[in-house]
């Protein structure tokens, strides 16, 4: 009879694989804890003038309570370190471009195209010229990071992974934190100016007004009126552009940006106004954000809402007394300047005549890699990014680059009392150029711009001069300094008792003069919003939160009838749909939403991004594939109004090329349309808009891990939202946080963010909350009860 027994070689020598696995496990669980945060004990320092205490609740959210300012700033760097030091150390190098360091090659070209703006050196600049009182505060802020990393019992993890030791934090450090955000909200190089001066050098004068219009009926501002969208129709056939003939595929642009919208006191069940705030944004593993509370004694008030890791502020957030959100504005912040050169290409043009490039040299440290170099020339007005389309040399001015672009004016928020002192404060800060807006306990509300406002002389007519290279060399055009905060944009208490942003065109007239015109959401989302506000007048949080998490399909709702009729039209003739009987079920059953189980949506959805990548888009397409620096992206914002003219007016002679009519393209469109969904192998009635909009929240190192880098993500699962809703969703970009709050009355409030408080995936609390953000619960805006407490005492 034969021995079913295994050789005893074999069980000895899976015994020790056994034991070598569990070994492993055992030694990376210990050496993943030993970078856990503090969460309880005493720590001392000599920095401290007094005892803080830090109260964390079971999601890590602290509440830090000092004897003044600067210790709660010192305890706030601590924290910050504990659990996001890894996170502040990306966002310094990504605007220092000394990401190479880290990550080698792959990050080289990163760092090449942010180096020209020398980060680094404005950084240090921004901090030497803070006052006596905000530099006192962001040393001791400063002391408290690179104390929190020195209590770690082993560097955050992700330093083992990629063989590197982190450099303490530097007080220049939070402003190249500060710059990251420059970086993530305004292009960095000018690309839409540029890019559309490619489209009206290349394009005849009446198509370029054609596709690029200033708005039209999706207009939604709190100030002026929507444009008219002027549909007169190009003289030369749109098959004459000589379009690609491949049509890329078109997808619709989720701008970074944000909604925020807020009513006044006489709208609430208090007489506080009521303030709400989702900040779109990439959506990473942490989240951008850190939460937390902290009392301010010498103002006997409570400052609670989100801080950026690396900056000791409240980014949005209340402070009992107002309520503050922001939304990016899309404004005119930057311009380029067309350089007339010598001969020699060594000088240029200036006001005062011919002056030489001052030139420096960077040294661009690359892992594993010798040292790089790279050249930058400087002018009068900013450094050199480049040659335009006609190989004209181009220098930029940016707000980013002055003193004025960057400084901590944003903490005297935490101690304003009523709004009209907010928008001042807001006028003077030194930040990207955001939608702000406030209320405060005794309702009034407000909106302007926070961030600096340059003064343009020889412009003019809505800003559009600005939006295009010009050459400055005879002084007639410039920047005159700054706006002052009194001669700011402001929209006061206006007399619907309701104010709304969201990355759309938001004053009209001189207000739109001051602030310009950069890349303007297209305004279906922030029209939609204020019809929400306009369709009541009475608001509680849980109103405002429903704002939020609006997916309705409003903006694609003609869209929606447009292709039923077409499917209905054509279910018997000639040129027949596919699917025809299935698909007018799913139409005309589609829900109206961007719900995960709608299959209508997404056909719809998809059927009008292959309208308009086949006609409309492709002039975009030809220009992206001949220009290097060219953004298709911003420049086809508005391309809704020219495509949706074309196709209900149907002109024989713009017929795109192929097509008999403007039946047959739509008729091939739709069965474009339901070939690539159905390309997967299911049938149609199987497809859902939830299958496509998948979260995908990834941690930056996840990749490079074998096996269990999953882990460190968040689970895959569907998500309702889109595009044109007040309920943004993509996979890795939307809402990183929703906030609803009326000042004074905090314990009422709202407050939810994607994935957690914490950067170690051992935490307790690493993902904690993000369930409530997935599905929308009305978590609280205060902390909850006391879980861990953490005293800070002087030495």
């Amino acid at each position: 009879m034969a021995h079913r027994f295994l050789p005893r070689w074999l069980i000895h020598a899976l015994l020790l694989l056994m034991l070598f696995t569990l070994v492993t496990v055992s030694y990376g669980y210990w050496f993943l804890r030993e970078s856990l945060p503090l969460l309880e004990g005493t720590v001392t320092s000599e920095y401290l003038q007094g005892s803080v205490t830090v109260e964390r609740d079971t999601q890590g959210i602290p509440t830090i309570a000092g004897e003044n300012r600067n210790d709660t700033a010192f305890a706030l760097g601590f924290l910050h370190a504990q659990e996001r030091f890894f996170q502040m150390d990306l966002l310094r190098r990504n605007a220092a471009g000394e990401l190479s360091d880290l990550f080698g090659i792959l990050a080289l070209n990163h760092d090449k195209a942010v180096r020209v703006h020398q980060f680094r050196k404005r950084a240090l600049r921004a901090f030497r010229a803070l006052g006596p009182e905000d530099r006192a505060l962001l040393q001791t802020y400063t002391e408290g990071v690179n104390k929190g990393l020195d209590e770690l019992g082993r560097a955050p993890f992700e330093y083992a992974l990629l063989r590197a030791t982190p450099k303490p934090w530097q007080e220049q450090d939070t402003f190249l934190a500060l710059f990251s955000m420059y970086i993530d909200l305004q292009p960095e190089l000018d690309e839409y100016e540029r890019s559309l001066a490619v489209l009206r050098d290349t394009l005849p004068s009446d198509w370029f007004a054609f596709l690029i219009p200033e708005g039209g009926e999706w207009d939604s501002p709190i100030q002026g009126q929507a444009y008219a969208f002027n549909d007169r129709l190009p003289k030369q056939p749109l098959a004459q552009l000589q379009l690609p003939e491949d049509v890329d595929f078109y997808h619709d642009f989720v701008a970074v940006g944000s909604n925020n919208w807020s009513v006044g006191g006489a709208l609430t069940g208090y007489s506080a106004g009521m303030l709400a705030n989702d900040m779109h944004l990439g959506l990473n593993v942490p989240n951008i954000w850190y939460r937390a509370s902290w009392y301010l004694p010498a103002d006997n008030r409570r400052v609670t809402g989100v801080t950026l890791p690396g900056v000791p502020v409240m980014v949005v957030g209340s402070n009992e007394h107002i309520a503050w959100g922001f939304t990016n504005s899309y404004g005119d912040y930057q311009d380029s300047i067309v350089l007339q050169l010598n001969d020699a290409g060594d000088t240029y043009l200036t006001p005062d005549g011919w002056r030489p490039f001052t030139t420096e040299t960077e040294t661009l440290k690359v892992k594993g890699e010798p040292d790089q170099t790279l050249e930058i020339r400087h002018t009068i007005w900013g450094p050199v990014i480049g040659e335009d389309h006609k190989h004209r040399v181009l220098a930029l001015r940016w707000v980013a680059h002055d003193p004025e672009g960057a400084n901590l004016n944003l903490l005297h928020l935490e101690a304003a009392d009523t709004a009209s002192e907010a928008l001042t404060i807001a006028a003077s800060a030194g930040i990207p150029g955001q939608n702000f807006n406030v209320v405060d306990s005794v309702g009034d509300q407000g909106w302007t711009i926070a961030g600096r406002l340059p003064k343009r002389v020889g412009f003019s007519g809505e800003g559009q001069s600005s939006k295009y290279p010009q050459d400055w060399s005879t002084g007639d055009l410039r920047w005159d300094g700054y706006l002052s905060a009194a001669d700011y944009p402001r929209v006061i208490n206006p007399a619907g008792n309701r104010i709304w942003t969201a990355n759309a065109r938001v004053v009209s007239g001189a207000m739109l003069d001051k602030i310009g015109h950069g890349s303007y959401a297209l305004g279906a989302r922030q029209q939609q919003i204020a019809k929400n506000l306009h369709d009541s007048n009475h608001f509680s949080e849980q109103d405002m939160l429903a704002i939020a998490l609006d997916d309705r399909a409003l903006f694609l709702s003609r869209w929606q009838q447009l292709l039923l009729k077409l499917v209905r039209e054509h279910n018997d003739s000639d040129t027949t749909i596919n699917n025809a009987d299935t698909l007018i079920d799913l139409l005309e059953n589609w829900q109206g939403r961007a719900s995960k189980s709608s299959t209508g949506y997404l056909i719809v959805k998809r059927f009008r991004e292959n309208i308009i990548g086949a006609s409309t888009g492709r002039v975009i397409q030809k220009l992206d594939k001949e220009i290097d620096f060219f953004d298709p992206v911003r420049v086809s914002i508005y391309l809704e109004y020219p495509t949706w003219t074309l196709i209900n007016k149907q002109p024989a002679e713009h017929t795109p090329a192929g097509y008999r009519d403007w039946q047959e393209f739509l008729v091939a469109q739709a069965n474009q349309t339901i070939r690539e969904l159905t390309r997967n192998g299911n049938p149609l009635r199987e497809q859902r808009w939830g299958e496509t909009n998948t979260l995908d929240i990834r941690h930056p190192l996840s990749g490079s891990i074998p096996l269990l880098g999953g882990l460190l993500n968040t689970p895959s699962e569907s998500m309702a939202g889109d595009t044109y809703m007040p309920r943004v969703q993509k996979p890795n970009m939307g809402a990183s946080q929703r906030m609803v709050v009326a000042p004074g009355h905090e314990d009422k409030g709202i407050f939810h963010m994607a994935v957690g408080q914490s950067g170690h995936p051992l935490s307790s609390y690493y993902t904690l909350g993000h369930r409530d953000w997935v599905e929308g619960n009305a978590s609280p805006f205060l902390p909850r009860q006391e879980k861990w407490h953490l005293t800070l005492v002087p030495e």
